[in-house]
């Protein structure tokens, strides 16, 4: 909340893959499955496999992993956008996932 987003006037597809695919590996790190589409692109990320999926996309420069987009990250800033988004499906899903 509240993290300047960077100046670009555009973000071409390769860049929003990179971002993600280095976001997917720091919340691999954390202990959250992650799916990939590099056809949106996209990923989604739970806990475990009987728990909802969290969809994180990429706008104006934020990953967004909310409809309401109140919960964006800096997509340059990937490890504190993956810190925050590992937290929120621990706190809405509990944090017992194995």
């Amino acid at each position: 909340m509240g993290e300047e987003i960077p100046a670009r006037r555009t973000w071409s597809h390769a860049w929003k893959v990179d971002r993600l695919t280095e976001l997917c590996r720091e919340l691999v790190k954390r202990g959250i499955r992650v799916e990939m589409s590099d056809a949106r692109p996209a990923l989604s990320v739970r806990l475990r496999l009987t728990t909802p999926r969290v969809s994180i996309q990429i706008a104006d420069g934020a990953f967004v992993w909310r409809r309401d987009d109140t919960d964006r990250h800096a997509a340059d800033d990937v490890s504190g956008a993956a810190h925050r988004i590992a937290a929120y499906p621990k706190a809405r899903d509990g944090d017992d996932a194995s």
